[in-house]
């Protein structure tokens, strides 16, 4: 018995030692990532710095070839979020009513928010959020889920 308690107080001193290095690891990357981004924009603010004194002639060329170089990944996080649309919910219902009436099956959210889109131009951020939103104002639609997909009809 007293083999198998030393045995667990070995693995659990060898695992506190795995996290304590493994959390050390954790900063090191995040300081790292921090001075390349400091070093990022100050090369950005001195390419800024150069152009405005050469003109903008260069400046196109230099962030076509900055943008071939770079990472997707980096690209992507770079990109700037969607700004904030605010969205009339009780027109949007209507919308929402209109397209499940016309429908001749019960629609899909995805199915529901192409359509929204393509008929109206309305898009959300999320659209699980959106619909629901919408949905407070129509309490005859009806919402069924098929598996992990919900399913939306108008009560008949």
């Amino acid at each position: 018995m007293a083999s198998i308690f030393d045995e667990r107080k070995a693995l659990h001193m060898t695992l506190q030692g795995l996290l304590e290095q493994r959390a050390a690891l954790r900063r090191q990357y995040v300081d790292q990532d921090k001075q390349l981004g400091l070093d990022i924009k100050e090369l950005l603010a001195r390419i800024r710095e150069l152009d405005e004194r050469e003109g903008a002639r260069q400046n196109a060329d230099v962030e076509a070839s900055a943008a071939e170089e770079m990472p997707t990944e980096v690209l992507e996080h770079l990109r700037s979020r969607k700004t904030h649309t605010r969205h009339d919910y009780a027109g949007v219902a209507e919308q929402v009513e209109a397209i499940l009436r016309e429908a001749s099956a019960p629609l899909t959210l995805m199915d529901l928010c192409s359509e929204l889109k393509k008929r109206h131009g309305v898009e959300f951020a999320s659209p699980y959020i959106g619909i629901q939103k919408a949905l407070k104002h129509l309490p005859q639609v009806k919402v069924d889920k098929d598996g992990r997909k919900l399913i939306f009809s108008l009560n008949r």
